[in-house]
């Protein structure tokens, strides 16, 4: 039986077929003609599809759904564990609910006020098993070895992004703190040298707002720097020229960098989260 045929018995879509038969759900006949794979379903296969669909209307999990096709001798085991996970889901659904009854429309401006008014029912409750572990690509197409492999190597553009970001956060804010304790022997303001410190550590910890500091502090730092290049041109102090040039560069490519860098973002959101 062809997959057109079987999509139209068991009145499910080719995509959801797949996903059974990857998953090991269903295991229909495979024949390799030409250097291609091609799947015949017969009618048993079309009625572990349907039994398949039901379960799944019915929440049981792809995997408490597999546990029992491999091992019948477990399915008591399994139906009882179902059965306390919808009490307790029924529970938590109708806590919810009760919840959602004493939240008015008007206090929900966005999916934050949401999550605030029912942030004390969220923090008892774990996150989904799927959310937990998640299984990338599973919908997509290509064999799982090729998913597998697209996420490894995802995985590895991650790692190499947070990695030039850890580098870059690193060098503006070791290069910030030289520039104030530069500043130091000029002004010797011993309290912004430690505030300036102060934040470079942050920046490096992954605080969102200094990140945003630094970014606008440098582009003001541009400005100002381009107006005492001329000022030092002008009254020829030649001894602050090259500090005020290299101030300049850090400042503008630091700026730039910390705005819009992808590398920059991820690696200080792994800071700040983990």
């Amino acid at each position: 039986m062809k997959m057109k045929e079987v999509c139209k018995r068991t009145e499910l879509t080719e995509r959801t077929i797949r996903y059974y038969v990857e998953e090991g759900l269903v295991t229909p006949e495979v024949s390799v003609r030409n250097g291609r794979e091609y799947r015949e379903y017969s009618a048993k296969d079309v009625e572990e599809l349907n039994t398949i669909a039901g379960l799944r209307k019915l929440f049981f999990t792809i995997d408490e759904i597999k546990d029992m096709q491999e091992h019948p001798d477990r399915i008591h085991e399994v139906l009882s564990a179902y059965k306390l996970k919808l009490a307790s889901d029924a529970k938590a659904k109708a806590a919810i609910v009760e919840a959602l009854d004493g939240i008015f429309p008007g206090e929900l401006r966005d999916v934050a006020s949401i999550a605030s008014k029912l942030k004390i029912m969220s923090e008892k409750l774990p996150l989904p098993q799927r959310d937990i572990n998640p299984n990338f690509g599973k919908f997509e197409q290509g064999s799982k070895a090729e998913r597998e492999q697209e996420y490894a190597r995802f995985m590895e553009r991650q790692a190499n992004k947070i990695k030039r970001g850890r580098i870059i956060v690193y060098t503006i804010a070791i290069l910030h703190i030289l520039f104030s304790i530069v500043s130091f022997f000029l002004s010797f303001n011993i309290l912004q040298l430690i505030v300036q410190i102060v934040l470079s550590i942050c920046l490096i910890a992954g605080v969102s707002w200094v990140r945003y500091l630094f970014a606008t502090g440098a582009a003001i730092s541009v400005f100002l720097s381009v107006q005492l290049i001329i000022l030092t041109v002008s009254e020829g102090l030649i001894d602050l020229l090259f500090y005020t040039i290299l101030l300049v560069v850090y400042s503008g490519i630091g700026s730039f960098l910390l705005f819009k860098s992808e590398s920059v973002s991820e690696f200080l959101y792994t800071q700040k989260n983990g």
